[in-house]
């Protein structure tokens, strides 16, 4: 597999996060990869203790430099190239996230101390909705967030139809639990079409010069409210995931939906056999 070939050999001193997230980027780029804007440790632990009581916080230096792996629109395909090179007994999405990963830990300067976490899997545990909104990435909506008129209209409408669907063998029996909206991280070019599959953490990459970026706010109340609402009713359907006008090229292919929301393993193994079936053969 494999990225381009990338400029991480030409990294100058000292060390610069702006010219290292120029050198991932390229280096993701042929496996329908990015990385998002860099933040530091610190931001990411320090809102885990402010919004979470310090679940899921990260060892480290608070001005180590930190980058997010995201999977963009085509990542099937990479999937499928590295099943029908390797066909993996499981994990069939995580285990080419694996060797890319693995890869990506060969290419980066040892002298950065790089720590490298396949989001999806863990140990550690990342939260990557907060390191996508800490990093100005994306933008994270609450039902909380939404100010026009008809918010406590709509909340509670969507409230009541959310106990009224959610099964209590899965959801438990406490109206508290049934009742709850959960919030959702949306991009500004790809809305929800994208996937968190790595963190990059670079010990000894430290620039505490690093300003924190102001949280992104480019959505409006009604598609907020909209979003919302899909993603907590129809999450399967993946509507939520629609900007206005979204343009189709920044969403999953036919396939990707469908596979990307297949839970079966074994239907997900015999799309990608055939899938694998209908390459051209190997000169």
């Amino acid at each position: 597999m494999g990225g381009a070939s990338s400029g991480f050999d030409q990294l100058q001193e000292p060390f610069d996060s702006r010219q290292f997230q120029q050198a991932l980027s390229q280096w993701l780029a042929p496996l329908r990869m990015d990385c998002t804007k860099p933040l530091l440790l610190g931001w990411y632990n320090h809102t885990r203790a402010v919004t979470a009581d310090g679940t899921q916080k990260l060892e480290g230096p608070d001005d180590a430099v930190a980058f997010a792996i995201c999977s963009l629109p085509r990542y099937l395909d990479t999937v499928v190239d590295y099943y029908a090179r390797k066909r993996p007994a499981k994990d069939l999405v995580d285990a080419a996230t694996n060797e890319i990963l693995e890869q990506l830990r060969a290419v980066i300067p040892a002298s950065l101390d790089a720590q490298i976490i396949n989001t999806d899997v863990g140990p550690p545990y990342v939260h990557v909705q907060t390191v996508g909104a800490v990093c100005g990435e994306d933008q994270h909506i609450e039902a909380k967030d939404v100010q026009s008129d008809g918010r406590k209209e709509w909340q509670e409408d969507l409230e009541d139809r959310l106990e009224e669907t959610r099964d209590p063998k899965m959801w438990g029996t406490e109206s508290e639990m049934r009742r709850k909206i959960f919030g959702v991280n949306i991009h500004p070019v790809w809305g929800g079409w994208y996937a968190y599959r790595g963190l990059i953490v670079l010990r000894n990459g430290k620039q505490a010069s690093l300003q924190k970026p102001e949280p992104l706010d480019f959505l409006k109340d009604e598609d907020k409210m909209r979003i919302l609402t899909e993603y907590n009713q129809r999450h399967q359907m993946c509507l939520w995931r629609d900007l206005p006008d979204h343009a189709p090229e920044n969403r999953y292919s036919p396939e990707e939906f469908f596979f990307f929301t297949e839970t079966s393993p074994d239907k997900r193994r015999r799309f990608l056999d055939l899938k694998v079936s209908h390459l051209p053969a190997a000169v």
